[in-house]
């Protein structure tokens, strides 16, 4: 048995993924604002959240819940159309990017704590 858990780390990472690729997915549907007949598009991971949170172990021996990214998945959201059948909302995108920015932040600071947090526990000085 290991005396060193990762598994905080590595759901942070998950969270960066998944919000790194939110991020790439808003800029995509900004630069295509003017594209005619260019549907938006939403990065979907709430079942996944779900599952995962619901797969939580109890047991060493139980299987450990895996994805093989974020578990994140990409549809298109087809909502109100323009006149050239774009229906990309350049406010509701602006907004959802500051909102994803914010989280990115925050699980980059939470991440980071969590290495000083190693880095004083193996010696390496107080910060």
């Amino acid at each position: 048995m290991s005396m060193i858990d990762f598994s905080s780390i590595n759901k942070l990472q998950n969270a960066l993924d998944r919000s790194s690729l939110t991020h790439n997915v808003i800029a995509q549907n900004i630069a295509n604002v003017d594209t005619p007949n260019y549907k938006e598009k939403k990065v979907v991971f709430g079942d996944e959240l779900t599952s995962a949170l619901k797969a939580e172990r109890t047991d060493p021996r139980h299987f450990e819940f895996t994805n093989s990214s974020s578990g994140a998945g990409i549809v298109s959201q087809g909502g109100e159309i323009q006149n050239n059948g774009n229906d990309v909302d350049m406010d509701k995108q602006m907004t959802e990017l500051a909102q994803n920015q914010i989280e990115y932040e925050s699980y980059a600071d939470i991440i980071s704590r969590e290495f000083n947090n190693w880095n004083i526990v193996l010696g390496g000085g107080n910060s």
